[in-house]
């Protein structure tokens, strides 16, 4: 699960690099920092979600 939630992570942080170098003008380099920075913390994010949303027995809690 966390090698998904970190190549979903990527993803997002492609697209907000490339909007960011090609519609606002940013440099190669700070697109560069905002892609890593963007995948970092949505892919943490999703990790600790996940692990949050299972009990220790390993079921699912109920919302």
């Amino acid at each position: 699960m966390a090698v998904f939630s970190f190549l979903f992570g990527s993803m997002i942080g492609l697209a907000c690099a490339l909007t960011g170098w090609l519609a606002c003008d940013m440099s190669l380099l700070a697109a560069f920092g905002l892609h890593l920075s963007v995948s970092m913390v949505v892919g943490t994010a999703l990790v600790v979600a996940a692990v949050h949303a299972d009990d220790s027995t390993g079921h699912e809690i109920k919302a």
